[in-house]
């Protein structure tokens, strides 16, 4: 099964740093530029919009479904049309359905956990219509690569380079 073809994909990470950088880093813009795209717009509150874009010219789109701060931040996100149409987050904004599962919309959750030499960002992305349909999830398994696999390793250097 590759990463792409299963339904969700979990990774994680423990970086050397306090649990407060730790949550800078994936919910400042800054710092998500660093490692998860090239430009991103993060409105990090319960409802807040999303952008994420990337050189190629794609981008991905979404909105903060929760936030716990400094422990757990969840949101939706999907392409963006080639023309810039409507995310979840713009759907919701304008009184929309955010919750129509759309084209290749998913949920994903980054979670901090404190552990010996640093915090522990574990990351699960879960496909929607697959959480709408109840039932088991196949996930990815660990040793296939995936996007998530390259974007934590980013994560991991940039918290040895640019924030410790």
């Amino acid at each position: 099964m590759s990463a792409e073809s299963a339904a969700a994909v979990h990774r994680a990470v423990v970086l050397p740093i306090s649990r407060e950088q730790a949550w800078a880093a994936v919910t400042d813009p800054d710092q998500l530029a660093c490692w998860l795209a090239d430009e991103v717009e993060l409105d990090p509150r319960e409802g807040g919009a999303a952008r994420f874009a990337w050189d190629d010219g794609s981008a991905r789109v979404g909105v903060v479904d929760a936030i716990a701060e400094r422990r757990r931040i969840a949101f939706r996100w999907r392409p963006q049309d080639a023309d810039g149409g409507e995310g979840a987050g713009d759907r919701a904004a304008a009184g929309g359905d955010p919750d129509d599962p759309g084209r290749d919309e998913s949920l994903v959750e980054l979670t901090l956990d404190d552990v010996e030499g640093g915090t522990r960002v574990s990351v699960v992305e879960v496909r929607i219509d697959v959480l709408a349909g109840g039932g088991d999830v196949p996930l990815a398994p660990a040793g296939v690569p995936s996007a998530w696999t390259q974007r934590m390793g980013a994560l991991s250097a940039c918290s040895l380079c640019a924030w410790s």
